[in-house]
């Protein structure tokens, strides 16, 4: 009776420990269901869905180091010249009921020694101010797009050229504010026109770019015109890019001016600081190219270029000889090598009949 007894007491006192303890615990919560990045395969490779919105994001770039050369009778050009530069892009996409608004942002770093700052009595022969001399970051590109409408700064609609460097000056610096609207055809067929602005408050009137193109199997035809209200000059310009075969294609183009404008050709801009100006100008200037893709990682071009009237002012004229060798070392790391010779019939910064030789080589991660 007492082992009973004794039994039911430990039990009763077991129980309200039990339920004192009960009392105590801290209940937790039941976790969230997590939400994980899902792939957003609309616009291709790469995007991503923005957790809790249906806008697709794309986050990528590259990182560049090239050495470049430059020797002839521009000798003030001679010598070295390396640059580093690092771009970051960021492009978001959402389906409307107008299309596709999308929005674009490049940042551009920059670092080279390819203009040195010489300062006369202080720095003069100096060698080591030949060292890094620019850098900087900057909004290269910022873009917002609704359908065929985009506006923001960009670089122009007509910076188009060849797909080696055999194009080499027909258009050195080309970012513009800009509002454009494109139009896509049926069969390949597109039509541009762009309201640009390169002035720095100087009137109310735009720039105007217009081009019309057709791309199919067999190649890619364009057309360009330009008008500088600045400057009151037009520019026409024509490429065509032809697959001869699945590994050969030639490239052709063709540009004349009425006078110097912004979207002018610059026949120095290889060879370094000249002290010219960016848009030197040519009245009828000519490239091409043909290329060959020997491996999948490796291809080739040869081509040239001539500029007649150089300055629209002067006699000179001028023409280039170049290759280029292109070769994927991995996927995503590329190497450029860039050979190019020029010659300058007539007198060119009290130089008779100058000549120059320029080149770089490139090696570039993209990400």
């Amino acid at each position: 009776m007492k082992i009973k007894s004794l039994l039911i007491g430990s039990a009763a006192i077991m129980g309200g420990v039990s339920a004192a303890q009960a009392a105590d615990m801290v209940v937790v919560p039941e976790p969230e269901p997590m939400e994980y990045v899902r792939v957003c395969d609309v616009y291709g490779a790469g995007f991503f869905y923005i957790p809790g919105t249906e806008t697709c994001l794309k986050i990528g770039g590259m990182v560049r180091y090239q050495i470049g050369f430059s020797d002839g009778d521009f000798g003030d050009n001679n010598g070295w010249r390396k640059y580093a530069r690092g771009e970051l892009n960021i492009d978001a996409r959402s389906e409307t009921e107008y299309g596709t608004l999308g929005a674009f942002i490049k940042f551009r770093g920059t670092t080279s020694s390819d203009e040195p700052l010489i300062i006369p009595g202080l720095n003069e022969g100096d060698a080591y101010s030949q060292g890094i001399t620019g850098s900087g970051v900057n909004l290269q590109q910022a873009i917002i797009s609704l359908g065929g409408l985009s506006l923001g700064v960009n670089d122009s609609i007509w910076d188009t050229g060849l797909s080696g460097e055999q194009d080499v000056g027909f258009f050195p610096y080309s970012r513009v504010h800009f509002i454009n609207y494109t139009f896509d055809a049926a069969n390949g067929v597109s039509f541009a026109v762009s309201l640009e602005e390169a002035d720095r408050d100087y009137d109310y009137t735009p720039n105007v770019v217009g081009r019309v193109g057709v791309t199919q199997g067999w190649g890619s035809a364009d057309l360009y015109a330009a008008y500088d209200a600045t400057g009151e000059e037009y520019a026409v310009k024509g490429i065509v890019k032809a697959n001869l075969s699945s590994n050969m294609w030639l490239g052709v183009l063709g540009q004349y001016e009425s006078g110097i404008s912004y979207y002018s050709v610059n026949p120095f801009d290889d060879i370094g600081s000249t002290g010219l100006s960016f848009h030197t100008g040519a009245e009828w200037s000519a490239a091409a190219e043909l290329g060959y893709k020997f491996t999948p990682k490796l291809k080739a071009s040869l081509g040239g270029s001539y500029y007649s009237n150089i300055g629209h002012d002067t006699d000179v004229n001028a023409w280039k000889l170049g290759t280029t060798i292109d070769y994927a070392i991995v996927e995503n790391f590329n190497a450029k090598l860039a050979v190019n010779y020029t010659k300058f019939d007539g007198t060119v910064l009290g130089v008779e009949d100058p000549n120059q030789w320029t080149g770089f080589l490139r090696l570039q991660r993209d990400f």
